[in-house]
């Protein structure tokens, strides 16, 4: 009798505890924190980094509380006090969770306070990214950049890039069945190719199976479907440039975007708005300022030299930023003027749906429009500028997302997030896609690239990059860069660049104006 009690109350305990686990699942979340330095206000939490309408959660002598989910898995809650709006996270899993942290001026920035976290209990994830970056934080304290001389930065950034994603394989290694790993390998992956991520996720647990690893998977299958090698689809060779040293160029330092006329003319837009019109020697022919809203961005133009100029609508907003109410302009939408080649205003468009626009192409009755901000290219009518559809989830860096097309209405899009080159149909189906982030003549350097894409008419592709400004011809012969090209900007910034009929390019610079190269094929 007694052993029969004594099962009966342990299958009772099993049950209880299965119980409790199911409603700790169910129950959602707790969450009880307190932030030294901070008595009274509210708590923000958004569901996204640019939530418009985060969730209010007051403090009350120096505590606040709330409750969520239930999670399926350790997430990450986007919080800010309200006041000044400093912004700080921790994950979360079912159950209860503290957060413990101070208010504490920042090093660098005298004034400015930010929150910093002490004590965390709940998710363990938490433990594990603080041990990641205590210890990451030592290989950057290697490299002073204030100390070193300018020319020599982009190899120390590149070492220090190596040496942290060396870290990173190695923490990955060491802990290759904790959430925390999914995250690192996510984040190693950036600028790999598909045997690249590949590897990376062989280097965890094969039990692991967190959201972040099942997207890396899907993200591997779907690149080695699309991933090519140039040189066995791109059937013309001997192509070969040169710079055109007769072109005379240098006057137009102040050029943001190029398009191309029916007759090779280049049709270019200044910093200021004013549309420039130059012939293939370098001489301007016609300049016009149209009366817009505001400073355009991009322009393009079409078969019928109808020229599509885009500029943002922008209202005054103030906002906090690092402790001080900052005055600046909110674009609220975008709007484009056609032009004829005089500068005879013809038509005025509303875009719908754009945050930015740095990039424009017109073909077959279609305005796409690269959009860094919303990370897509935008497709709108070219007559009315309804919103028809859009290619979606480009990695866009540093403001700049361009592309181009070819009359097979197929685009190709510089994808310099994720160091590719992305084509792409009409419906936003990846055709073809190639590259990845390395020093090689076939890869793509620097922080993100390339900048620039064109298609060229013999089936050849052109990319640029910069910093250091490198121009490449993709032909059946693989990548060769074209000799002669100077230095074009500095840091990471955009170089605009355009084809003409006969396969020349043009390049925009600040420092060395219009650019002019050759074909000699």
């Amino acid at each position: 009798m007694r052993q029969q009690v004594k099962f009966f109350c342990a299958i009772l305990v099993l049950v209880v505890a299965f119980t409790a686990c199911n409603q700790k699942k169910e129950s959602g979340y707790t969450v009880t924190g307190t932030i030294k330095g901070v008595d009274k206000g509210f708590i923000l939490h958004r569901k996204s980094m640019n939530d418009p309408n985060p969730t209010k959660y007051e403090i009350v002598d120096g505590k606040f509380s709330f409750s969520g989910g239930p999670v399926n898995e350790p997430t990450n809650l986007q919080l800010a006090i309200e006041d000044g709006d400093r912004r700080f996270g921790f994950y979360v899993e079912n159950g209860d969770n503290t957060f413990e942290g101070e208010l504490i001026e920042h090093a660098q920035y005298k004034g400015y306070k930010y929150v910093n976290m002490i004590k965390t209990t709940g998710s363990i994830v938490n433990e594990h990214e603080k041990q990641f970056r205590d210890e990451s934080s030592k290989i950057r304290e290697q490299f002073d950049f204030s100390k070193i001389p300018a020319e020599e930065r982009n190899a120390a950034a590149e070492k220090m890039q190596a040496a942290y994603n060396d870290f990173m394989n190695q923490w990955i290694k060491e802990h290759s069945n904790t959430f925390y790993a999914g995250l690192l390998a996510q984040r190693l992956a950036h600028g790999q190719d598909a045997e690249g991520i590949n590897k990376i996720i062989a280097m965890l647990d094969p039990k692991l199976n967190t959201s972040n690893v099942r997207a890396l998977k899907e993200k591997a299958r779907q690149m080695s479907e699309t991933d090519v090698k140039p040189s066995e689809i791109i059937k013309a060779n001997n192509v070969s440039y040169e710079v055109a040293k007769s072109f005379n160029g240098e006057a137009h330092k102040s050029i943001v975007y190029l398009g191309m006329l029916s007759d090779d003319h280049i049709c270019a837009l200044s910093k200021d708005g004013t549309v420039q019109i130059i012939d293939t020697k370098g001489k301007e022919v016609k300049s016009f300022k149209p009366e817009l809203k505001s400073v355009p961005t991009t322009l393009a133009v079409d078969k019928s030299d109808n020229i599509y100029v885009m500029y943002p609508l922008e209202r005054e907003t103030t906002r906090k930023f690092r402790g001080k109410t900052v005055k600046s302009k909110e674009v609220y939408g975008f709007e484009c003027v056609v032009l004829n080649r005089k500068g005879e205003k013809l038509n005025t468009l509303t875009l719908e749906g754009l945050q930015t626009a740095t990039g424009a192409r017109v073909a077959d009755n279609k305005l796409m429009v690269s959009d860094w901000r919303g990370r897509k290219i935008g497709i709108f009518n070219a007559k009315t500028g309804a919103k028809e559809s859009a290619i979606n989830d480009m990695r866009p860096c540093c403001g700049i997302l361009d592309f181009s097309i070819n009359s097979k209405n197929e685009v190709l899009v510089a994808n310099l997030g994720a160091f590719r080159v992305q084509s792409y149909d009409l419906t936003g189906k990846n055709l073809i896609a190639f590259g990845k982030r390395g020093k090689s003549i076939n890869d793509f350097h620097g922080c993100c690239n390339p900048v620039s894409v064109a298609f060229l008419s013999n089936g050849a592709i052109v990319t640029v990059e910069k910093d250091p400004t490198r121009v490449k011809i993709y032909s059946n012969e693989g990548a060769k860069e074209i000799a002669g090209i100077e230095e074009m900007v500095k840091g990471c910034s955009y170089i605009p660049m355009i084809v003409d009929s006969k396969d020349n390019l043009y390049m925009a610079s600040p420092s060395k104006g219009l650019v002019k190269c050759v074909s000699q094929s």
